[in-house]
């Protein structure tokens, strides 16, 4: 059995905009991101879904509905899922992410998330997240994957040979996406708001096909 996924980020939201960190807090879409939708919605109008999900918080679930709303399938609302859910990044909720990457990473020997993904990977960097919560609350690595993973398993017991999926899901989710299933595709530069990650899934492998497309769907 092989089916095909395509991956969706969610449109800007007014945390997005205002550069705060976004994981299970939630905040509504701009009017750029209403437009993010929508330009995905037409990016896949000649996609003809057999089944959509999204992620249970609310700016994911918007921007699902949106493209649902543009395609020809008779899907409106997309089936929301905890498994789909951005990295938590508990204590940091909200806080400036400039500001959290300096603190968190500065004392590493790298100032933005960027520089520390490129020096510990994405692996380490999430676990440096984790042990710098003083309550200990946001996600670590294995946690993460292991919700990954059981989205994954998740849309192999659901999915019929052929099936078109539509998943709408977050910016460092689709980063981990890539890293482990890509050898070509890394982490970054990350998806852009409202863009395409496409996946072909079978019963013992990931192929990441592109990622991060405003354009040019296939």
């Amino acid at each position: 059995m092989s089916f095909n996924v395509y991956m969706v980020r969610h449109g800007q939201t007014y945390l997005n905009l205002y550069h705060r960190m976004q994981g299970w807090s939630d905040a509504p879409l701009t009017e750029k991101g209403q437009t993010d939708g929508k330009h995905a919605g037409q990016l896949l109008r000649h996609v003809k879904f057999d089944a959509a999900y999204s992620s249970d918080l609310a700016r994911a679930q918007t921007t699902g509905r949106l493209i649902l709303a543009e395609n020809p399938s008779t899907l409106t609302e997309p089936v929301a899922r905890k498994e789909f859910r951005e990295e938590f990044f508990g204590y940091w909720e909200g806080y400036d992410d400039m500001l959290m990457w300096h603190q968190i990473g500065s004392p590493k020997g790298g100032n933005t998330y960027n520089e520390l993904v490129e020096k510990f990977g994405l692996q380490e960097t999430t676990d440096l997240v984790a042990n710098a919560d003083q309550y200990h609350d946001a996600e670590t690595y294995a946690q993460l994957w292991e919700r990954i993973q059981a989205g994954m398993q998740l849309l192999r017991d659901n999915a019929k040979d052929g099936d078109n999926i539509l998943l709408v899901t977050h910016g460092t989710y689709l980063r981990h996406i890539m890293d482990h299933y890509s050898d070509t595709i890394g982490a970054f530069p990350g998806p852009r708001n409202g863009s395409v990650t496409k996946l072909v899934v079978d019963d013992n492998s990931v192929k990441v096909l592109y990622t991060d497309r405003l354009d040019n769907i296939e």
